[in-house]
């Protein structure tokens, strides 16, 4: 632990300070328990500091057809989008190639996110990679998550409901992965070190991690009863040893200040 920085009093950082992002960053968001809301309050930061800023997906979300703050922008191909983009700026642009029957937006390629901004279409972009069937833990299945090369900040979400409950399909997506990774039975409780073990596995929730980016994991729902201490469990077993990890927050999306307790490497 001798080579991280713990701080109980992170200030009044918001998300992007926290994460480190601004203008050039490709951030892709991965794993359970918050990557929505973690994508459209970042979204909003980034846009109010003057950012020109996208959100999409490269698997499916829901479309924010009601989130307050943002425009849905939809097109069949990359010169499509780019076009949509050129009006003034305005609301925070959400790209998809369209919304399908169930209401959830279909993504865009990995190779249109790295171009978009590296085409200067967008001074920043952000992707939810990854999906969850809004359940608070996940391992990835043989074809994901589906990262853009082009990643700069790879942000792992654990949403810290998940402690104590039973491992198993009505509580973990993907119940049967995280049980092979983490080396335990299905059907037994979730702890610190099964989360530890998810998140510092290459066939866990780092899979699909560009090496070259910077990588942090978000403890999420520490506001909730008993969630802290076991976040801080979590956080310690998981930069005990070597790891990929920049950044280790506990806190909470939903708080004014997002941040409880921060580890970082120095």
């Amino acid at each position: 632990m001798s080579e991280y920085r713990h701080s109980t009093d992170p200030g009044g950082e918001g998300l992007r300070e926290l994460l480190g992002v601004g203008k050039g960053d490709l951030v892709s968001l991965v794993g359970g328990g918050g990557k929505t809301t973690c994508l459209f309050r970042l979204a909003g930061e980034l846009a109010a500091a003057g950012v020109a800023v996208a959100a999409t997906t490269t698997t499916k979300i829901m479309a924010p057809t009601d989130q307050v703050g943002v425009r849905l922008i939809c097109g069949g191909s990359y010169e499509a989008l780019c076009r949509a983009l050129e009006p003034p700026p305005g609301p925070v642009p959400v790209l998809g190639l369209g919304v399908m029957p169930n209401g959830k937006l279909e993504g865009i390629a990995p190779q249109w996110c790295d171009r978009l901004l590296g085409d200067g279409a967008v001074e920043a972009l952000l992707v939810e990679a990854d999906g969850a069937r809004r359940k608070p833990l996940k391992a990835p299945g043989s074809r994901e998550p589906v990262v853009p090369d082009g990643t700069t900040v790879f942000v792992v979400l654990v949403g810290l409901s998940c402690m104590g409950r039973t491992l198993d399909d009505s509580e973990v997506f993907r119940a049967d992965r995280v049980a092979a990774v983490a080396g335990q039975p299905l059907g037994t409780p979730i702890t610190a070190e099964t989360v530890a073990r998810l998140l510092l596995s290459e066939d866990g929730l780092l899979r699909g991690r560009p090496g070259v980016a910077k990588t942090v994991v978000f403890l999420n729902q520490a506001d909730l009863p008993g969630a802290r201490a076991a976040g801080e469990a979590v956080a310690r077993k998981i930069i005990a040893g070597p790891t990929p990890f920049d950044r280790v927050i506990l806190g909470s999306l939903q708080a004014a200040a997002p941040a409880l307790e921060l580890w970082y490497r120095v």
